[in-house]
């Protein structure tokens, strides 16, 4: 019998950082981790989130564009230069419509935000296609 397991940004036990300038989007993914037993911070701009990870170290970000001070391509640089967070997987958080054209291969994946439908609960995407990354099936 063969199991099968695909790879994603996520592993247990991760420490996960969310910076996002929409409150609301924060709160609502720093819950979903938590919820899905991941340790959460958050922070809704650029400086605040490095001011984090320097005590947190996060094995894994989601990030949103829509930072102050530093938007998310600097910031996603700026984490990775932190002791210890070099090999951080960072996730650019998007909106459904919006492209991502990461010329300095700053994000690792792209996170789409979820569509809003009437009665339907909201999902988040990992949206490999957006940085020509395939999923990868082991078995």
């Amino acid at each position: 019998m063969t199991t099968a397991m695909l790879i994603t940004p996520f592993r247990p036990g991760d420490r996960v950082l969310v910076a996002c300038g929409d409150h609301a989007m924060a709160e609502a993914l720093a819950r979903t981790f938590g919820s899905a037993g991941f340790s959460v911070r958050i922070a809704f701009d650029g400086v605040a989130a490095l001011d984090k990870a320097r005590a947190f170290f996060p094995t894994a970000a989601v990030l949103g564009l829509d930072l102050r001070y530093l938007d998310g391509f600097q910031l996603a640089r700026a984490l990775r230069t932190i002791p210890g967070c070099a090999r951080m997987r960072v996730l650019a958080l998007l909106p459904p419509s919006i492209g991502l054209l990461d010329r300095h291969r700053c994000f690792d994946y792209v996170l789409r935000t979820p569509r809003t439908a009437q009665g339907v609960r909201p999902m988040w995407v990992v949206d490999t296609d957006s940085l020509g990354i395939r999923p990868t099936l082991l078995t």
